[in-house]
């Protein structure tokens, strides 16, 4: 077998397995048919997915550091460096408070700031399409909303104690509209969906580069009323009137990259 002939197969095989992995159905099937196999892994963090794709794409040294394939073959060079960023991301998986705060990445031109980022996003991409990186959200969710949010506080105890894991977070203002117009309150019948990260698909990554420090928007991070809609539902306040296009929805899930972003006027920072 010559190598082009090689490289098909492996083409066909890549495709088959980002085929294979796509699921639907409602929150009721979801809970039935999904959630029992790792309940953990469909109740982590964006710092905790990211941890987790680097200890995929990667193995520990005999230091017990954590040495990733995914940079391997195009930073050289900045271990020291790539070391910080991997504990930052150990930390905040860890729940510490240094999740609440920016990873900035400061170094000269061409010092691999913008690769270290790309082979970030490409890393999740791969991963999300593997058994251990599916993440499922509410279907026409425009922040690929968790599906577990739906599970009313009053009976998380329970979740806790049946799964054995603890949820955090809340319906976003969208799908709680949703729930009370279209479901009238049955959470069971919202849809569900399998989603894969993907930068150009605006899923799970997210980037904003101002064009002009001096005029940046933040409707480019996080959306405006969309006036069209205005006229449909009546109220400015009303979640499906807004436009939920910004960078930061976008990021939802997953991680957002501002390029730049230290030179924009004070006020938008």
């Amino acid at each position: 077998m010559d190598q082009r002939e090689q490289y098909q197969e492996q083409l066909q095989a890549f495709t088959r397995q980002h085929r294979a992995g796509h699921w639907s159905g409602s929150f009721a099937q979801f809970m039935e048919q999904v959630l029992p196999m790792a309940p953990c892994q469909f109740v982590r963090s964006s710092h905790q997915y990211i941890w987790d794709m680097l200890g995929w794409s990667g193995q520990q040294d005999e230091h017990g550091r954590l040495r990733c394939k995914l940079f391997a073959d195009e930073l050289y060079g900045i271990d020291a460096a790539l070391a910080r960023v991997a504990d930052y991301f150990k930390a905040a998986a860890a729940g510490s408070e240094v999740g609440r705060r920016l990873l900035l990445l400061l170094g000269p031109p061409s010092g691999g700031k913008s690769t270290l980022v790309i082979r970030l996003k490409r890393g999740l991409e791969e991963y999300s399409h593997t058994d251990a990186g599916a993440l499922f959200g509410i279907a026409g969710c425009p922040v690929h909303e968790s599906p577990l949010h739906l599970v009313p506080h009053t009976m998380r105890p329970g979740f806790r104690e049946t799964y054995g894991v603890d949820l955090a977070g809340e319906l976003c203002p969208h799908c709680r509209m949703r729930l009370e117009h279209e479901l009238s309150g049955d959470f069971l019948r919202m849809p569900v969906e399998r989603i894969f990260i993907s930068e150009a698909g605006r899923s799970g990554v997210g980037t904003y580069a101002p064009h002009d420090p001096n005029t940046a928007d933040i409707a480019d991070l996080v959306g405006s009323v969309d006036l069209s809609k205005v006229a449909e539902y009546g109220d400015e306040g009303d979640p499906r009137a807004w436009s939920w296009s910004g960078a930061v929805y976008a990021a939802s899930r997953g991680m957002l990259e501002m390029i730049e972003i230290l030179k924009a006027k004070r006020e938008f920072l």
